[in-house]
């Protein structure tokens, strides 16, 4: 446990920004929910985005994260990266649907019969199929 809370101090000394934007990053709902993270990430918001880790942080590896983070820019520059990061799995998401519809439309043109192959005969013998019973209908006399 000791070796655990030396990595979380260096953590919390060298890398306070990258690990609360991966923090972030793994927290449930942020993707598609209009939650805090979510809004300040949309806004830029590095203030709204601060009082969000700060309501949030939990666990003694994660205590104090926010507070090495001093500087309202440094809180910006997080609500930024968290922004671009959104945008690209967004942008990705509508590349991978687009690719989806185009690889099913493919299916269905390669299924679909050419023109060339239909044809129409013209067959005396073919039967006209009668049309169904009336289900109103008398069952005897067929009459309403």
């Amino acid at each position: 446990m000791d070796e655990l809370k030396y990595l979380a101090n260096w953590v919390k000394e060298q890398h306070a920004q990258e690990y609360i934007l991966t923090w972030l990053l793994n927290q449930p709902g942020l993707w598609w929910s209009d939650g805090e993270a979510y809004q300040a990430a949309l806004q830029k918001s590095g203030k709204l985005l601060k009082e969000y880790v700060q309501k949030n942080q939990t666990g003694d590896l994660f205590q104090g994260i926010a507070e090495k983070i001093i500087d309202d820019e440094s809180w910006d520059e997080v609500a930024e990266s968290l922004t671009r990061i959104i945008s690209v799995y967004q942008d990705e998401l509508v590349r991978l649907q687009d690719y989806s519809r185009r690889k099913n439309s493919k299916k269905i043109v390669k299924k679909s019969l050419n023109s060339e192959d239909l044809s129409v005969e013209d067959n005396e013998e073919m039967e006209i199929q009668q049309a169904l019973p009336d289900p109103f209908a008398d069952a005897l006399t067929g009459e309403e």
